[in-house]
């Protein structure tokens, strides 16, 4: 799997653009929550087809469905 990092833009108008990459599934969102709790006071929320793609470990390896 791809190294997994939160992208943040933060605009002139103080809007915040986070964005993941290498995480699928609920670990996105999960993530997003940690980082962003303290930050921003209201979230919007685009999933990417990243987040509905099913994690699946197979003998200690992660294996993403993509067929989910």
């Amino acid at each position: 799997m791809s190294e997994k990092k939160i992208v943040i833009k933060i605009h002139e108008d103080g809007k915040i653009n986070a964005e993941t990459f290498g995480m699928v599934g609920t670990e996105c969102a999960l993530e997003l929550d940690k980082l962003m709790k303290d930050l921003a006071r209201t979230v919007t929320r685009t999933k990417k087809t990243e987040y509905f793609k099913e994690k699946i470990s197979v003998n200690n390896k992660e294996k993403v469905n993509k067929n989910a």
